[in-house]
């Protein structure tokens, strides 16, 4: 009798497996992510762990990647995997313009299938994947394994019933039905400042109207809601996860209409048997699952401690850095954005060290009395990690582990930063013409819904 097996490793991970191979997804087993600021709900599982699992099933071993998160694409899993596993293992990743992790997997000595869009990737005779892009550099996948389709919608932001019907669209073009979809059903990044909890709630409240249309759409015959199994686990970011989706509320809410009646979760180690598993045989599954999330989530983790506070020459040096950067990246653009106002000077006030900076791709490094109105708060290691990093900005959005200073704060944080998220998708000098036609495109959709205290 063959296997097909879809086994549950923790968060956003699972691996699909029959006679033949095994096909890894987003392993993110162990240890904080995002700059300190998110931790694992279950810290049962680890590197080591997994890369043992994946020796002892024998099997030809892929690992797909949907994007660079830290939650997916765990750095320490990958060394630890170079280090201990003896066989072969295929990575999978979407084609992107700067090939940055595509080349960072290879220099680590792995063999990697760029995936392009809409291609099938036959891994065996049984199996394949197809890969889609997403917005902001994320990937969604639909897997056929042994005539049953797996569509990982993972954290691509499927936010109306528009965006659903073209993801269908594809789906339809591979397959004639949804077997399993796998969906996140918490928020995942910085809402609102701790005073602000009614948008923690309404963000709350938008996953579950997601995971409603998304099953109205597709129509699965299960749907697993995970790549949520996290805290905000920082001093700066704790107090987000007083309004954070848990499985026992997921699952209640589920309950509570024929539509959704087939959500069914699941936990490390959990199983589904592909071609044999209902809704119906896994209700006990899932029964024991939200208890054992329920009880993670009830019991008060670890806080990760304040970071040493930084000196006010490595912020400026870092700021300077960033700078440098983005004019040898984008040449003159930064500067010229600011000037035309597309781009504002942003104002960073630390309190652990009693400074106000504010930073310009025009003017530098400047600092500000320390009682000068500024846009954001942060602590001086987060600034500095901001500036130092290509995904400064986007780890930080994530993370949360900062505070504005009123409703446009968020906005011009983000325009600041445009630059960077530029040059995390490829784009710059090496590009010419794409970075050209994404920022006419940019500009033209910002000043149709620019708001208006900007």
């Amino acid at each position: 009798m063959s296997t097909n097996l879809l086994h549950f490793v923790n968060h956003a991970s699972f691996y699909i497996a029959n006679d033949e191979t095994v096909l890894l997804i987003d392993p993110w087993v162990q240890g904080p992510v995002f700059n300190n600021g998110w931790s694992l709900l279950d810290s049962s599982t680890t590197n080591a762990g997994l890369v043992h699992e994946l020796a002892a099933l024998k099997r030809r071993t892929y690992i797909w990647f949907s994007h660079e998160h830290p939650d997916h694409f765990s750095v320490s899993f990958i060394k630890k995997l170079k280090q201990d596993f003896a066989g072969k293992v295929t990575m999978l990743f979407q084609y992107t313009k700067d090939k940055r992790v595509i080349g960072f997997l290879q220099r680590n000595g792995f063999e990697v299938i760029e995936c392009n869009p809409g291609e099938k990737v036959q891994l065996d005779r049984d199996m394949n994947i197809t890969v889609f892009p997403h917005a902001d550099g994320d990937s969604w996948s639909l897997v056929n394994s042994g005539g049953r389709t797996v569509l990982n919608i993972n954290d691509c932001a499927l936010t109306n019933a528009d965006m659903c019907n073209a993801v269908k669209r594809q789906v339809d073009r591979l397959c004639d039905k949804v077997d399993l979809l796998f969906t996140q059903f918490g928020y995942a990044n910085w809402i609102g400042n701790p005073f602000q909890s009614e948008l923690r709630r309404a963000a709350a409240e938008e996953k579950l109207y997601r995971i409603e249309l998304q099953m109205a759409v597709f129509k699965p015959r299960i749907t697993v809601p995970f790549a949520s199994f996290v805290a905000f686990a920082s001093v700066d970011n704790c107090y987000m996860n007083d309004q954070q989706n848990t499985a026992r509320m997921v699952a209640r809410w589920a309950r509570g209409s024929r539509a959704t009646d087939t959500v069914r979760f699941m936990k490390p180690g959990d199983e589904i048997d592909l071609p044999v598993d209902t809704a119906e045989s896994l209700a006990w599954v899932s029964d024991a699952a939200v208890e054992h999330w329920e009880q993670l989530g009830t019991m008060q983790g670890e806080i990760i401690p304040p970071d040493t506070p930084a000196s006010i020459g490595e912020v400026k040096a870092a700021v300077l850095k960033h700078r440098k950067a983005m004019s040898t990246n984008l040449l003159a653009l930064p500067w010229l954005l600011e000037m035309v106002g597309l781009i504002r000077p942003l104002v960073i006030r630390m309190p652990d060290i009693g400074k106000t900076i504010r930073a310009s791709y025009v003017s530098g490094y400047t600092e500000l009395p320390f009682d000068a109105r500024c846009d954001i708060s942060m602590t001086s290691p987060s600034a500095v990690f901001l500036f130092n990093n290509e995904y400064g900005f986007n780890t930080t959005h994530v993370n949360g582990r900062f505070r504005t200073a009123d409703d446009g704060a968020l906005t011009r944080f983000g325009r600041f930063f445009m630059p960077q998220n530029l040059g995390r998708q490829g784009y710059g000098v090496q590009h010419p013409a794409a970075t050209l036609r994404y920022l006419a495109g940019n500009v033209m959709a910002r000043f149709g819904r620019r708001p208006a205290q900007n």
